[in-house]
Formats: structure tokens, C-alpha cells, sequence
């Protein structure tokens, strides 16, 4: 076989159909399709049992009790039966011609040891995808982590025996162990973005709220101080992390983090989103920011969310 495909799986029956069909779909047939469920409890092991009696790409696991994502990645690297994985989310969606593109760029740049690619921000309609464009070559790349983490995680292929060696996902980087990842991997391997759109990203506000956005933020600020100090503890890194966050003002960073999702969500023309989420965010924040972020997208929204969409 030319690849493992890894879906984690935590509660997303939801989406989870979808996401598994569009592996099913692609235009390369030779791979495994490792789905492995992290003790769900929402019916996903039901929907999981369905197309793995179908399909005998896909193989199955069940987990007696949930094990986290980190520990679910790094199971699946182990099982995985091929080198080069390509890493999959339950609510994002593959194009046709993902794996086959993937698995001829690796096979193309044997230095290369994690690629991912552009993507689609899932849209109300897919006409309302946007395009995101990164990075594309290491230096700039390895540059960019720096900043911000500009790999998506469920786009990635990946050489498996490459990132076991570097230990693979580690667990205290909870909701940034991808982040933390390409920084380790960007010192031992060659980092690549693929220039086309090759996932269509779901962008989810589920349970969304600025105190978890928060520890979110400090999470991959976290991953960032590690990667410049790889000798501190978790724990060191952490309060390093938090004290470099106040520095700029808790206030700027979670109304900017507040701000970028409300304007992400409008683009989209997920209005109604966007106008649960500036609620929910104005009443997190203080009365001035509440005000401003408020004035500033309240009308807009609302005009937009009553304004049919052009056919």
C-alpha cells in the first residue's frame, strides 16, 4: 500500500460520515484507512462498525476508555502500516485528489518529513469557501512557526518512523501537540506546505468561549517557548508563556483572538454563527472592548444575516 490514513475519533458522529467518505471517494485507492474511536459516546463507533464492514481499506479501533488525542495519535503511528501518513479530522472534508498529490510530493522530496497544503475554510456553500494560503518552503516555514502555527494538522502527510524517532505528539501540549510537533520536526527534518487546496477545514465554534481561547493562545505560546528553551520543564515554558501573553495585555490578545473568529465566520457567511459568537464573546470581554467590537461588527452582521444570499 502507498499510505496509512489516521482518523482520530472523539463524538463526531456529526461530521464523521462525511469526513470518511471523502477518503473513501479519492482518486488513489491503495491505502489503509486506520479509524481509531477514543471511547465516544454520541453513536461514532456505530458509524465507524458501518464502513468498515463496507470497505476493507478501513481498519478499525476501539478504545475501553478515552486516551486523549496525543496518545490515540501516537497509537495510530504505530499502527500504521505504511511510512507515509496522512493525518485526517472527523469533521473536515479531503478533495478527490488528495492523497494521490501527497503521496507523490513525498516520493518526489525523500528529505521532506511533514507536508501539508493549502486549504478551503469550509463555507455556509462551498461557492463561500475561502482559500488559505502558507508558507510553502521550510525556511520560511520554520520562520512562520515562530509566529504562529501555519500547518494545518488534518492536511499533513507525514513519515511516520521520522516523527517516532522525535518521540511523536507529546501530551502536555494539549490543544497545540501538532504546534509543538512541527517546531521539534523543523530542527531534525525539511517542513513543506504543497501550493494547492487539498482539505476543506471545518471551522467549528462549538463550545467556543474566550477563557478557552485563552488557555488555547498560552498552550502554543507554550510550544514556543519550549521550542527556544528545550531543556525547561512543561512547567517552566508554561509560566514563561503566560508572563509573555500579560506583557501585551490579556484584553488585546482575547479581544483580537474574539475579532478574528467573529470577521473568519462572516467571510464564511456562517452569519448566524458569527452573531452567536459576538455575543458570546461581548460578554466576556469588558464593557469598552465589548463596546467597541460590538459597534464594530453588530450592524454589519445583522444586515448581513438578513440579506438573501445572491443565486
Amino acid at each position: 500500500m502507498k499510505c496509512s490514513v489516521l482518523l482520530p475519533v472523539y463524538n463526531g458522529r456529526e461530521y464523521l460520515p462525511a469526513a470518511i467518505e471523502s477518503i473513501l471517494g479519492q482518486d488513489e485507492n491503495d491505502f489503509e484507512f486506520l479509524i481509531i474511536d477514543d471511547c465516544s459516546s454520541d453513536g461514532s463507533a456505530d458509524v465507524i462498525r458501518r464502513y468498515a464492514s463496507a470497505d476493507a481499506r478501513v481498519r478499525a479501533l476501539f478504545h475501553p476508555r478515552n486516551m486523549g488525542l496525543s496518545a490515540t495519535l501516537n497509537e495510530g503511528l504505530r499502527e500504521s502500516r505504511a511510512d507515509l501518513v496522512v493525518r485526517m479530522d472527523q469533521d473536515d472534508m479531503a478533495l478527490p485528489q488528495r492523497i494521490s498529490t501527497q503521496v507523490r510530493f513525498m516520493r518526489e522530496h525523500p528529505n521532506v518529513a511533514v507536508a501539508g497544503s493549502f486549504a478551503y475554510h469550509m463555507g455556509r456553500e462551498p461557492r463561500y469557501d475561502r482559500l488559505v494560503q502558507l508558507p510553502v518552503e521550510h525556511d520560511e516555514i520554520v520562520r512562520t512557526l515562530l509566529v504562529r502555527n501555519c500547518i494545518y494538522h488534518p492536511s499533513v502527510i507525514l513519515r511516520r518512523d521520522s516523527i517516532l524517532a522525535l518521540g511523536g505528539y507529546r501530551a502536555e501540549f494539549k490543544n497545540s501537540e501538532d504546534y509543538d510537533l512541527w517546531l521539534r520536526a523543523g530542527k531534525a527534518y525539511r517542513l513543506a506546505n504543497i501550493p494547492a487546496p487539498l482539505l476543506r477545514y471545518r471551522f467549528t465554534t462549538g463550545g467556543m468561549s474566550l477563557s478557552r481561547r485563552w488557555q488555547q493562545v498560552v498552550c502554543a505560546q507554550t510550544a514556543v517557548v519550549s521550542f527556544r528553551h528545550p531543556d525547561w520543564s512543561y512547567a517552566q515554558a508554561e509560566r514563561e508563556a503566560a508572563a509573555e501573553l500579560e506583557k501585551q495585555g490579556r484584553g488585546w490578545v482575547l479581544e483580537q483572538a474574539a475579532r478574528g473568529t467573529v470577521r473568519e465566520l462572516n467571510s464564511l457567511r456562517l452569519h448566524r454563527e458569527a452573531l452567536r459568537m459576538l455575543w458570546v464573546f461581548a460578554r466576556q470581554l469588558n464593557a469598552a472592548r465589548a463596546a467597541r467590537m460590538t459597534l464594530e461588527f453588530g450592524f454589519e452582521l445583522l444586515r448581513a444575516s438578513l440579506t438573501p444570499a445572491p443565486h
